[in-house]
């Protein structure tokens, strides 16, 4: 049974084996350099529970906080004891974060509360298997528990019967709500908030009330009525009498014949909008839209628009920029290399203190998929294992991310995601780079020191890229993509510890980003832990598939497990009937499938055989253009997941024009031989990550101790399995000129390990030595020059 197939059942006694001690779960210890990388405090009262597992979820440990304080170095810690045991040991909010990013920390309450029997523990339910008309009714709710806990104060003040109706109100008034929750419901609410940290969303998720949810009037009808609205708005002075007018012309059509039949009522009239109900509903809309539609855009922005002193928000996490931009240089993907051009750039930038906290680099420009990608970076510690020597401590939940109605910003999908993450959208007019100024500011940086000075630059315009001669190869594919995100990972740690205008004290003082981040890290509030299945949810793709003998597939990908004889062994199943699908669209090694016949259940896929190595790390938009990609190489032939490797390692006709321009063919070359590299073999058991590396070897393997390794790393950050102690790829550095070097992961390990030497052991059965004589050295010159003579004239010289 994997882990995501119940997970109710691993979370009581006797579903897993117990700890006896935190040393079997593997928890990371804290870096060196101690509350520096200590960015929020966790929401963790005393008393709140909590389970940790092992790596491999073999293992649980049922755990309780006992207090918080400065234990040691390393700043604050929590004091935790193991329930089962009554063993203690101490967290930091580092490895808190690490463990919940690895999908190894499950919260269990947090209401102070010690729970004394094992049946008493709640049920965590399954998060994707909410319908989601029930999420969000349960995001409605999740606000209402919100304003109550933002009433307290933080234990100030005391929520009597009368504070919390008066909250409730107010907040129906703001949403619109037509109905304000009893007093029952909201301490039920309140109560359920508090006891599941994890994901309350997910605690909020249950029946909803009964209610009457038949409209007073048919749906076109009102699409109808919207139309006239607009429509006399337009005019230079229409009225709600042009409103009346135009309804009744577009009822008397011959297209709404059958709408009129349907909506006559038995006494012959029509139930149609009174004249007062046209009235509401023409001042109904905003006024930018009124002023938008009768005058422009051009008024509605002047008249609308807000100048006010632009000031800096009260911690590092309160607001966060985000913004794309193109990319002033063309590049191919090393990996993939039917994929070439010029790539977007997504960062995520804090307000307060300049620093940027995560980025994406992505061939699709301003997508959805790329922003959570970019988030989950942008909330979680970097791995920085390839860059020795260079630090990226940066990182947190945001309170508030300003949108400027870009296409990835605007939508049910950020909308969702800013309420169940837990973020504000922040409205900024539309097309004004003065909205987001930090962000923008830090795009022109970016293009000036590293895009504009990288082989391969289109610079700025075409105009300016006319200046040059054609030998200097402007907008050729000199670097992959993997290397121009090590660019900007270096120049992302350069950039934190330059004096930047605009974060100081004023706005023309300048200061410096790790300084501003490290002298604010006492102001940052606690975070709460985010479910990882959210992420899932909010960029999973869904498809409805068969389920076959080697498990489910979908656009040439084959996922299975174990678990789904669950689903092929119930009564109620038949063949050809198909099942829910979500894929987590930025790395297609993790599917899940929901079971029907259990709705609690969510069973994990993994994918089947050779897929593994396709998939993992893979991205659906990249899956799609190298099936595109194939069908344009090899033509009517099938696809299968060898021709798919082999078309993802094809140059395009495009990219072999481009690197045969101006006798490049070198270059070509060179690239080939580089891909032919990192190619591997395909494995026809199963899927061992390997570490290639030149330096371990280059000798013969010592049979008496042999040089063992880490693994190799996944490359997809989004991996549960991900191992930190893993061997990276490659190391990377940075000279003093700017140049990116990048070195043998295993170099230094190889050279330690032979340092330390083969350890003696004794001989096993006799040994005989021959025994050669001695030679009498040469110590005098007369000597030496005699026995030159004596070897000459074994060789037949006389003299």
């Amino acid at each position: 049974m994997s882990f995501m197939h119940n997970k109710s059942e691993f979370l009581t006694h006797g579903a897993l084996v117990p700890a006896s001690s935190f040393s079997e779960l593997d928890i990371p210890p804290h870096p060196v350099g101690g509350g520096h990388h200590q960015a929020q405090r966790y929401n963790f009262a005393m008393g709140s529970q909590f389970v940790i597992f092992d790596p491999d979820r073999r293992r649980a440990a049922y755990c309780a906080v006992l207090s918080r304080n400065a234990y040691g170095v390393g700043g604050e810690k929590f004091m935790v004891q193991n329930t089962g045991t009554n063993e203690i040991t101490f967290l930091s909010d580092w490895q808190i974060s690490i463990l919940e990013r690895e999908w190894r920390l499950v919260p269990m309450n947090s209401a102070g509360k010690r729970e004394s029997r094992a049946p008493s523990r709640p049920k965590v339910r399954n998060y994707l298997s909410i319908p989601p008309e029930r999420r969000k009714e349960a995001i409605r709710r999740w606000w209402y528990a919100r304003k109550l806990v933002l009433a307290r104060e933080g234990g100030k003040v005391q929520l009597t019967k009368k504070l919390i109706l008066a909250v409730a109100e107010q907040h129906a008034q703001e949403k619109g709500h037509d109905k304000v929750p009893c007093y029952n419901s909201l301490r039920t609410w309140l109560r359920k908030y508090d006891s599941n940290p994890f994901n309350r969303v997910l605690a909020l998720a249950f029946e909803p009330s009964s209610g009457n949810a038949v409209r007073k009037f048919d749906p076109r009808i009102e699409d109808i009525l919207d139309e006239c609205v607009q429509w006399a708005w337009q005019l230079p002075s229409g009225t709600a009498l042009n409103v009346e007018a135009r309804f009744k012309l577009e009822l008397a059509k011959r297209e709404n014949r059958k709408l009129l039949a349907e909506i006559t009522l038995p006494d012959g009239t029509l139930n149609v909008p009174s004249f007062r109900t046209i009235e509401r509903r023409f001042a109904a809309p905003d006024r930018y839209s009124k002023d938008l539609w009768r005058y422009g855009i051009e008024y509605a922005r002047r008249k609308h628009t807000f100048y006010t002193h632009r000031q800096l928000p009260d911690h590092s996490l309160s607001v966060i920029e985000v913004d794309y931009t193109t990319a002033y240089i063309c590049v191919y993907d090393a990996e993939r290399l039917c994929l070439f051009g010029r790539p977007s750039v997504l960062f995520f930038v804090s307000k307060k203190s300049g620093c940027i906290l995560g980025f994406a680099v992505h061939f699709d420009n301003q997508s959805y998929e790329a922003f959570l990608y970019g988030l989950r970076m942008a909330l979680y510690p970097k791995d920085m294992s390839r860059f020795p020597g260079a630090e990226w401590n940066q990182y947190g939940d945001f309170a508030a991310m300003p949108s400027d109605n870009a296409s990835f910003l605007r939508g049910e999908d950020i909308t969702r995601a800013s309420e169940e993450i837990g973020f504000e959208i922040i409205e900024t007019l539309p097309g004004e780079p003065t909205g987001k100024g930090l962000v923008e500011r830090m795009f022109r940086t970016l293009n000036t020191q590293v895009f504009h000075v990288l082989p391969g630059t289109t610079m700025s315009n075409v105009q300016r890229r006319k200046m040059f001669d054609d030998s200097k190869g402007l907008g050729l594919p000199f670097i992959s993509l993997q290397q121009l995100e090590d660019f900007i990972t270096l120049w992302i740690v350069q950039y934190h510890r330059t004096p930047r205008r605009g974060i100081g004290i004023t706005s023309r003082l300048k200061a410096i980003p790790q300084d501003v981040w490290d002298a604010d890290l006492k102001n940052m509030p606690p975070r709460d832990p985010i479910d990882p299945e959210i992420f899932v949810s909010l960029g999973g793709h869904r498809e409805w598939v068969t389920i076959q003998n080697d498990g489910v597939t979908f656009e040439h990908i084959t996922w299975y497990s174990p678990d789904l004889l669950e689903i092929t062994a119930h009564p109620d199943h038949r063949p050809g009937k198909k099942y829910e699908l979500t894929m987590d669209t930025s790395d297609l090694s993790n599917a899940f499938i929901t079971n029907p016949y259990r709705p609690d259940r969510s069973i994990k896929l993994r994918p089947n055989g050779r897929c593994a190595r396709y998939a993992d790390g893979l991205r659906l938009f990249v899956h799609r253009k190298i099936v595109e990609h194939h069908n344009k190489t090899f033509k009517r032939q099938p696809i299968t997941i060898e021709s798919l490797e082999l078309a993802e390692r094809t140059y395009p006709d495009e990219l072999a024009k481009l690197l045969d321009k101006k006798k490049l063919q070198r270059t070509a070359q060179e690239l080939a031989k580089f891909q032919s590299q990192v190619t591997r073999k395909l494995k026809r058991s199963a899927i061992v990550s390997t570490v290639e590396s030149a330096a371990a070897s280059a000798d013969h393997i010592d049979l008496a101790a042999p040089f063992k390794p880490a693994p190799a790393r996944s490359r997809s950050p989004n991996n549960p399995g991900r191992g930190r102690n893993g061997t990276p790829k490659k190391l990377v550095t940075q000279s003093v000129d700017g140049e990116v070097i990048e070195h043998d992961p295993l170099e230094v390990a190889v050279a330690e390990d032979k340092r330390r030497g083969t350890p003696r052991t004794e001989p096993s059965g006799p040994i005989s030595e021959a025994l050669r004589p001695a030679e009498p050295p040469l110590t005098t010159r007369a000597d030496r020059r005699a026995s030159l003579r004596e070897r000459l004239a074994k060789k037949g010289f006389t003299e």
